[in-house]
């Protein structure tokens, strides 16, 4: 580069601090500095001189000369092959691997002790009392299968099917003593609900007669001894062959129905009905006929070998009116043949299926377990089949029967008169 390209100057403090390219000393001021005019760089003006030019990265490499990278060429000649000597074989000196014991199997985990007991205590109970036995194999297959989660043992299958057969134990004795107890018919305690005989023999001849009619019936429905069980009232109308023809209220002898029912006239499911009649044990009782129309009455069939009962007696067109006092005989709460009494409130009508039905308002304490039991006049005539009472939460003396005379007029299966007009159809 020509002394006329280059900018020759002193240093100010603009350039004070910055290191020269080629010295690399710090510029300090008012020293002679040359300006690269193609990069800009300052230089001590003596650097420049020496190196002749810029000495940045971006202007020096275009001023060198590379020199050529010639490598000196090495002959072997067939002397230097005889001198040769092969190298000694090396000697390893490396240490041998230690020898190591052999790998120690892992034991077998152990088998948890509460699960074979659980196991064996279930087992037991299919024999032993299983509420019992069967309550306590669950119990110890759950802490065995805490332990077990807990500790990595072994006995998980056993655990498992110990509390499962645990369940089958309890669930299959309850079920079986239910069977063997509820086995037998009804459990009604003769000496409870039996009235006093003397008694009977003092009532007043209408009285009796309507005690002697009168029934008590305990239905079981659904699986034979665990279904639903129930308590009602019935009454004798007819007796011959030594079979009783008894009239109820339907929803003594079906659970299932409901009153004003439409579409179901047939039989209910066969359930166990047991019949007690005064002088005699329990019997089992048979529905032969259902009212149509959802109409709450029923008759059935039972078999009496007793003298002791008597078949109700009544008209067929009776004189009935508000005032005149009536009696009931039924099983209020189980409490068989009680009689209670009252007077008449009304006479009314209740339409079911196109048939109008004459239905007795009455004052007489009715309750739970004298549905389907008989409501008598004054003369001991049956007039009524007791049905229904009002909620006495909110209301007494409302109780209400089916008038006997509308149930005649749905040809129930026995006569609509008997044998007399006020003789009972008893031979």
């Amino acid at each position: 580069m020509s002394e006329a390209e280059r900018v020759v100057r002193a240093a100010t403090e603009r350039e004070a601090g910055v290191h020269c390219p080629h010295c690399d000393a710090t510029i300090i001021v008012g020293q002679t500095l040359v300006d690269c005019p193609s990069c800009g760089a300052v230089h001590h003006a003596a650097c420049w001189g020496e190196h002749g030019g810029c000495g940045t990265y971006q202007c020096a490499p275009a001023r060198r000369q590379l020199e050529p990278n010639v490598q000196p060429a090495i002959r072997i000649t067939a002397a230097d092959v005889d001198r040769a000597v092969p190298l000694p074989k090396p000697q390893s000196h490396s240490t041998p691997p230690p020898i190591l014991p052999p790998a120690r199997q892992p034991e077998p985990a152990e088998r948890n002790g509460l699960a074979v007991a659980a196991f064996v205590v279930a087992l037991a109970g299919i024999v032993l009392f299983g509420p019992v036995t069967g309550l306590v194999a669950i119990v110890l297959g759950a802490l065995a299968l805490g332990a077990i989660h807990q500790k990595g043992q072994r006995g998980m299958a056993l655990a498992v099917a110990a509390v499962l057969l645990g369940v089958v134990d309890v669930a299959g004795w309850v079920v079986a003593l239910a069977f063997l107890l509820g086995r037998g018919g009804p459990r009604l305690a003769e000496v409870d609900f039996e009235p006093d005989p003397s008694v009977l023999e003092n009532l007043s001849p209408e009285i009796s007669r309507a005690m002697r009619a009168n029934v008590l019936i305990e239905t079981r429905h659904g699986w034979r001894r665990l279904g639903a069980r129930g308590i009602g009232s019935g009454v004798i109308v007819r007796i011959g062959d030594r079979t009783a023809t008894i009239v109820t209220n339907r929803h003594v002898v079906d659970p299932g129905f409901t009153d004003g029912q439409e579409g179901s006239d047939e039989l209910p499911e066969p359930g166990f009905v047991g019949v007690k009649v005064i002088g005699q044990p329990v019997m089992p009782g048979t529905v032969v006929w259902v009212a149509p129309h959802g109409i709450d009455l029923a008759v059935l069939h039972a078999p009496i070998d007793t003298d002791e009962a008597k078949a109700a007696v009544w008209q067929r067109h009776p004189k009935l009116a508000p005032g005149d006092t009536v009696f009931s005989i039924g099983n209020p709460q189980g409490l068989g043949w009680t009689h209670t009494r009252g007077t008449i409130s009304q006479i009314r009508v209740r339409r079911r299926g196109g048939r109008a039905m004459s239905v007795i308002q009455t004052d007489t304490p009715i309750n739970p377990g004298n549905s389907g039991g008989g409501l008598y006049d004054e003369e001991g005539r049956l007039v009524g089949i007791n049905t229904w009472t009002n909620d006495k939460r909110f209301s007494e003396g409302l109780s209400f029967a089916l008038a006997f005379q509308s149930l005649l007029q749905l040809n129930p299966p026995f006569p609509a008169e008997p044998a007399g007009d006020d003789e009972p159809a008893d031979r």
